[in-house]
């Protein structure tokens, strides 16, 4: 913590003569400093950060007239010039950055006295939950002869459905990996029957930009999942899976490629599904949850450097869904939710706690058994 002090205080030299004095300090002001900011948020890009700040903090360094102190933030222990609001909107500039709050005192009374925050983790790229137009829970899902359908979320409600893509039936693996290329905008991969890779690059707003090839060689798996930032480097990943149960690592570079990849582990041919929900224990890492033949849910936690803490028993009787899968935060509770498809159709949602439980599911949909994809 000494060493993150200094290395602000250095950041912040020039920032504290630009804070005003605002009158001399009443002689029954007696200045505090308060405790340290704590800034609380997801830190993805396209998320907001937010500055928490004690009731208190330099109170009367301002003259009494405050406001008493000045928000500042640090990227990398540098200023981003123009930020002092106390809430912060990331942006693709501050992917693989830690990110800080830092309040200077009015000069009036405590001499441009500063406070600063805890870091944040590494910024991830926009993930999966961030959807293919902004949006906290979007769903892709291709018909029979090829279309891609976009199944959005207005509020509380689903939006207006759209066909956002044609001839997309030669794809034999279709994921949504999140923002792939560093442009903060939700990408697809897909996978022909040769074993191409493609990189689909979103626009934004539901569309797609010219595919380009990404690998070859990847018809040896037999599951393909985005986990998000699995390795904590800020870039968006993929874990591939071999038909013999070995399990791979294969990390984005934040621009469309690869970086080496790596074996995560081994045994992973029990599971029939993995399911890609982001953070779901609420400690800041992403995680992965699978369903084995007999329909058991299991939790493994992702340590954020590439590997696993631990895992448990989640649920049971999953088996009677065709399909599972997660897109994001369905009910806007704050936490990851998982989805599936039962054997009447029926979309089901299974609302998380954001601790690794569950606090209850139901339908939000019917007509989805005759999708080919949903992701």
């Amino acid at each position: 913590m000494g060493t993150l002090r200094r290395r602000m205080a250095a950041a912040l030299a020039t920032a504290t003569a630009a804070v005003m004095a605002l009158g001399a300090l009443p002689a029954s002001a007696a200045p505090g400093s308060g405790p340290d900011p704590v800034v609380q948020g997801e830190a993805v890009v396209g998320k907001t950060l937010a500055t928490e700040i004690g009731p208190y903090t330099f109170y009367g360094c301002g003259g009494g007239k405050g406001p008493d102190f000045t928000v500042y933030w640090t990227r990398d222990g540098f200023l981003v010039a123009g930020e002092t609001a106390r809430t912060y909107v990331l942006q693709p500039d501050d992917t693989g950055a830690r990110m800080s709050a830092h309040l200077t005192a009015s000069k009036t009374a405590c001499s441009g006295e500063t406070l600063h925050s805890n870091e944040t983790g590494p910024v991830a790229a926009a993930n999966r939950a961030s959807g293919f137009t902004g949006r906290s829970f979007e769903l892709l899902a291709r018909t029979n002869d090829g279309t891609l359908m976009l199944y959005g979320r207005k509020g509380t409600a689903w939006d207006t459905t759209r066909a956002v893509g044609w001839g997309w039936s030669g794809f034999n693996a279709l994921l949504a990996p999140g923002d792939f290329n560093g442009d903060g905008k939700g990408d697809v991969l897909a996978r022909d029957a040769a074993g191409t890779l493609y990189l689909y690059a979103g626009d934004g707003t539901g569309g797609w930009k010219p595919a380009q090839v990404i690998g070859r060689g990847w018809n040896i798996f037999d599951q393909i999942v985005s986990p998000g930032d699995f390795n904590g480097d800020g870039h968006s990943d993929i874990l591939a899976r071999e038909p013999g149960g070995a399990l791979y690592l294969y990390p984005g570079n934040g621009s469309g490629g690869w970086l080496a990849r790596t074996a995560v582990g081994q045994g992973w041919q029990v599971m029939d599904a993995l399911v890609t929900p982001g953070d779901f224990n609420g400690d800041g890492k992403v995680d992965v949850l699978a369903r084995d033949r007999s329909g058991y849910l299991y939790f493994y936690g992702g340590n954020g450097a590439g590997g696993w803490t631990r895992s448990w028993l989640i649920g049971v009787g999953w088996s009677a869904l065709k399909s599972v899968g997660a897109a994001g935060d369905f009910d806007r509770d704050g936490f990851p939710d998982v989805y599936g498809v039962d054997q009447q159709g029926r979309l089901v949602m299974y609302y998380s706690d954001g601790r690794t439980g569950w606090r209850k599911s139901e339908p939000a949909g019917n007509g989805w058994s005759g999708f080919t994809a949903i992701f």
